[in-house]
């Protein structure tokens, strides 16, 4: 749920917060406040499936050879591999079941690192330094 700060107390520790719908907080309750966080770019997001394609191809990482013809299965995949081999790293995510949707520009960005530098370089020894030598990752703000 999403709110806005409309007014702060002189010691900024009492606020009131407008928020987009309804609540049922009862007086009392405990809750988290944090600054909302950008969600992953579009240019992450572009370069993300460009990155799947470019590992499935036969001119590129070649897992087309492994059976791998679709960037959408293979994100299954690889979201099926982080949430078992790096329960932890993005646990705020999730909640029934891991999505990349959720991720803000750093998490999304921490996410790509993993799967190349520990699925596609390590495990599947694809030299990717081919395909981040053409494309230019987006600036991510920290």
């Amino acid at each position: 749920m999403n709110g806005k700060i409309i007014c702060a107390d002189d010691n900024h520790r009492e606020f009131t917060v407008y928020l987009d719908q309804p609540a049922n907080f009862k007086l009392g309750s405990e809750v988290e406040v944090k600054p909302k966080s950008k969600i992953r770019s579009l240019n992450q997001n572009r370069l993300y499936w460009a990155y799947l394609t470019w590992v499935i191809s036969a001119d590129g990482g070649r897992l087309i050879d492994q059976g791998h013809f679709s960037p959408d299965a293979l994100h299954e995949n690889i979201k099926a591999w982080i949430t078992d081999n790096y329960p932890h790293q993005f646990s705020g995510k999730q909640i029934n079941k891991f999505t990349t949707t959720e991720l803000n520009t750093k998490e999304f960005n921490d996410y790509i690192d993993i799967v190349d530098r520990e699925l596609m370089v390590k495990f599947f020894e694809i030299p990717t330094n081919r395909f981040w030598g053409e494309h230019e990752r987006p600036e991510v703000p920290f």
